[in-house]
């Protein structure tokens, strides 16, 4: 009787980059030590993949949904709404599902920059209790605000603002807002509402207590990424396997339970550097006895992006490979079953500190796969082969494609 794959898909989001001079003119992921993803490129088939499609922004939920498999140019409606998914948080039809993130705004009125997309990374308890105070001043005229994870939330609101266009926060870090600012029909009604907001946000206790503790305090709204809910068909009857998403992430568990994956809370995920990676691939691990296709996913490296810090880039990928792909090459170890996907969705480059559409290096470890000649795992250091993009990439590790 033969016995039945398994697959595991690692993927550090952001964790492509571009060559910086601080770090001797190499890629963060050329700089780190990572001993364990080096060693799947040097047993497995690497390459490089284009992630994101032509026309599509290079954000995690395109580029994601194209991981599993979904083209994007079927599915896609927004990322609020597959935010929103994984909140349990539905729409009616007269509404609209945007992502909101709590923001740091500073700089004299009408020359604000954006000091922080994530508000320093506020706890969720923090934003929570803001979140309650938004919806007090809002709710009567149909915006309600739902409470995420640290800075990463969602807004409902009337479908009239459906056709703004919405820049993502992240894209303007140290930058104006002014020239990002909501623009389209209802524009002057949307800033209207950040500007409100903002008065609410302030002087809330919560921001006092933040600015007297040395913290940014989450002093502004932005709302982006708007849509309906999407409608995905399941993972089960796409590939005939069941799935299970280890994240800490809204985004992630959305995509995951819009194609009827399991996605675990799990306690001490935080998707940030502080996360607790054994409980991620402890999780992991314990799934893949009851599932066929786990999908480990590990924000670290993107928010060190962000933040444009390539030693703390570093530092990510280096804990990615210690504490997951690690762990999982030990697991593979002692069962051969176990095939093994290594990526990232995007690049995050620390010079720009926002994404950016390029083709990314991946590996297909297991015993499944034929060694190509690649060397170590950095965006230069892989075999020379292509995908053209991810959703065939997806088919051929789970086999479809070698019958």
């Amino acid at each position: 009787m033969t016995q039945k794959n398994k697959f595991i898909l690692c993927l550090g989001d952001g964790m492509a980059d571009e060559p910086i001079a601080s770090l001797k003119n190499q890629s963060p992921l050329q700089a780190a030590y990572t001993p364990h993803m080096d060693a799947l490129v040097q047993t497995g088939k690497s390459g490089r993949v284009q992630t994101v499609q032509e026309g599509f922004y290079p954000g995690s939920d395109v580029a994601n949904m194209g991981i599993l498999g979904y083209d994007p140019k079927d599915y896609y409606t927004g990322r609020g709404p597959i935010e929103a998914a994984s909140l349990g948080i539905k729409a009616n039809n007269d509404e609209v599902i945007f992502r909101c993130n709590l923001t740091t705004i500073s700089g004299q009125k009408g020359a604000e920059i954006m000091q922080s997309f994530t508000a320093d990374h506020i706890s969720t308890d923090e934003a929570d209790a803001l979140l309650k105070a938004l919806n007090k001043t809002f709710l009567k005229e149909g915006i309600r605000f739902h409470t995420g994870v640290s800075y990463r939330h969602i807004v409902t609101m009337p479908k009239t603002f459906d056709t703004l266009e919405c820049t993502a926060p992240h894209d303007i870090t140290d930058k104006p807002i002014l020239p990002a600012l909501p623009q389209g029909d209802s524009h002057a009604d949307m800033i209207n509402i950040m500007e409100r907001a903002r008065q609410v946000l302030v002087e809330h206790p919560i921001n006092i207590k933040r600015r007297q503790n040395n913290k940014l305090p989450a002093n502004f709204i932005w709302p982006w990424s708007q849509g309906q809910s999407p409608k995905l068909p399941s993972f089960q009857s796409r590939y005939g396997l069941k799935g299970a998403m280890i994240t800490a992430v809204d985004l992630l568990k959305g995509l995951a339970k819009l194609c009827g994956m399991e996605a675990p809370n799990i306690p001490g995920a935080t998707g940030f550097l502080d996360t607790d990676y054994q409980a991620k691939v402890n999780t992991a691990l314990r799934y893949l006895e009851t599932v066929d296709f786990v999908y480990i996913h590990i924000e670290a490296p993107d928010e060190a992006g962000h933040m444009g810090d390539p030693q703390l880039k570093v530092k990510a990928i280096e804990d990615f490979d210690k504490k997951v792909v690690g762990p999982v090459r030990e697991a593979q170890k002692k069962d051969a079953a176990i095939q093994v996907m290594l990526l990232p969705d995007h690049a995050t480059p620390c010079r720009l500190k926002t994404h950016t559409r390029v083709e990314v290096p991946v590996v297909l470890a297991g015993s499944l796969f034929q060694y190509n000649h690649g060397n170590s795992y950095s965006e230069n250091g892989v075999a020379n082969h292509l995908w053209q993009h991810a959703t065939p990439l997806l088919y051929e590790f789970l086999n479809q494609c070698q019958k």
